[in-house]
């Protein structure tokens, strides 16, 4: 306790120096759950999308495509060819942001990533490089989640990463993989352990690699090589590390990295670690991983710990403690990807979305299937314009007067934060009831969309959207009935 009492004080002092660290590039936290790892067997994906300053998400459904273009025009300038036909995916996009959108496609396929900077200032970069469009490219190509690594690490390998570092998952409904991506051509990537599960902040958490190991890790040609010229690694030293060699010594030793990644290892592991000690890049857990436990973690303020210097909500509102929590002031969206094997994407991959934050906010239950979303939980009606405008955004997307969805979660998680410590036990009690509505709804409704799949599949997809459209409607009209009970 000592031990942890002196490096807090530390810590808290460095970060009172350099200010918050949602400035400093320490966005998003993911937890991979493999399927042998998880309470249900299928894969899971846990994420809160951690960005800055005033967001909208947008929720859009795109179909595949039989005649795009014949090639690709990246944001600076290189040009890739196109393939003959491109798949759809649903796709959760920030306006104007570079790192931020989600996809899952319509083979099961999804990508999210983290904010992973590296020590690389340099890095071969031809025409611009790739960055924003390389999760698209993923998205529109990708027939499972190895093949989704092979197009965006050829990707880089032929074009050069054009940000400082990051670190992307890419998951199907088999096997879970993270792509470190640096500045420049070089990558790695780890298939995460059938029975493993894995947290992520914002520092590469890949370390040592078995290069003959090719059904577990893909990487850049001269990966230790490289490290060797530029000094960032001595064989005699020992093993190749690659979070050692690439990653940004300033992010592994932020204390807001440091304590999301032991409040989620400890959440979960069977051994406990101190905040001092090691932790590992996956591990078994110590019991079969549900939704409902990525819930919990996803909204951790690191509760009952010292790092929580808001003392339970009784001082300050969690979110503006000095150190970063899993559960962020600037997270703008939380999911869990539910990528269920052995039936149809359609109806076997579910997003399960919490706007804003999954301390406030249900996660709703999304079907891959759905038509597409409703008017209010989209900007443009034409998913064209979403590409074409992502970096031109209207002033009226921030207007909260444009009748978008999202300025009724907005609301709510302002109203709560006026005062979070009198507030959140209520609203609490609030969220998890319509959670556990949620949660019934959907098991009664998966067993009705299995038998409706195999006699109707025409039929099915419409009642997933009919379905969605009424998880959407409950969830908007809880968020009023709460506001006008203030």
């Amino acid at each position: 306790m000592k031990r942890i009492s002196f490096l807090l004080a530390l810590f808290l002092f460095i970060g009172h120096l350099n200010g918050q660290t949602l400035n400093n590039g320490f966005n998003c936290s993911t937890i991979i759950v493999g399927r042998d790892a998880s309470a249900s067997g299928h894969v899971l994906i846990g994420h809160n999308e951690d960005d800055g300053g005033t967001q909208v998400v947008n929720f859009y459904k795109s179909y595949t495509n039989n005649n795009p273009a014949d090639n690709v025009v990246m944001t600076n300038g290189a040009l890739i060819d196109q393939p003959s036909a491109t798949l759809g995916f649903i796709w959760l996009e920030m306006p104007g942001q570079n790192f931020a959108d989600s996809f899952l496609n319509e083979n099961g396929v999804l990508i999210t990533s983290n904010s992973c900077p590296s020590i690389e200032r340099l890095g071969e970069i031809v025409n611009g490089g790739i960055g924003f469009n390389l999760r698209k490219i993923v998205a529109e190509r990708a027939r499972s989640a190895r093949h989704g690594v092979e197009i965006a690490g050829n990707l880089i390998s032929e074009l050069g990463y054009n940000a400082s570092g990051r670190t992307y998952t890419i998951a199907d409904t088999k096997e879970a993989w993270m792509l470190s991506v640096v500045r420049g051509k070089h990558w790695v990537a780890m298939r995460i352990p059938d029975d493993h599960v894995v947290y992520l902040p914002n520092f590469y958490t890949i370390e040592e690699i078995d290069f003959s190991d090719k059904e577990k890790y893909l990487c850049s040609p001269g990966l230790e090589e490289y490290a060797i010229i530029r000094n960032w690694y001595e064989p005699g030293n020992g093993k190749f590390n690659f979070r050692k060699a690439y990653g940004s010594p300033r992010s592994a030793e932020s204390m807001s990295n440091i304590g999301r990644m032991w409040t989620g290892v400890n959440k979960l592991s069977p051994e406990k670690y101190d905040i001092d000690e090691e932790m590992p890049a996956s591990f078994v857990p110590s019991e079969p991983v549900s939704i409902e436990d990525l819930m919990n973690i996803l909204q951790n303020h690191y509760e009952g710990t010292e790092l929580d210097d808001s003392k339970h909500y009784t001082i300050h509102n969690p979110h503006d403690n000095k150190v970063m929590n899993i559960c962020a002031g600037h997270q703008q969206m939380s999911f869990i990807a539910e990528l269920r094997n052995n039936l149809p994407v359609e109806t076997g991959c579910r997003l399960w979305i919490a706007p804003r934050r999954g301390c406030v906010h249900a996660y709703m239950p999304v079907y891959y299937g759905i038509n597409d979303f409703p008017p209010s939980f989209r900007y443009y009606d034409d998913i064209s314009r979403v590409n074409e405008m992502h970096f031109s955004v209207p002033e009226d997307m921030y207007n909260r007067e444009n009748g978008l969805a999202w300025w009724s979660f907005i609301e709510v998680t302002e109203y709560v934060d006026e005062n979070y410590g009198e507030k959140i036990e209520d609203r609490r009690d609030y969220r998890n009831k319509l959670q556990q509505e949620y949660f019934e709804m959907a098991e009664e409704f998966d067993n009705e969309i299995r038998n409706q799949w195999q006699k109707d599949k025409t039929k099915a997809l419409h009642d997933i959207s009919l379905f969605n459209n009424i998880i959407f409607k409950k969830a908007l009209e809880s968020n009023s009935r709460y506001l006008m009970g203030r």
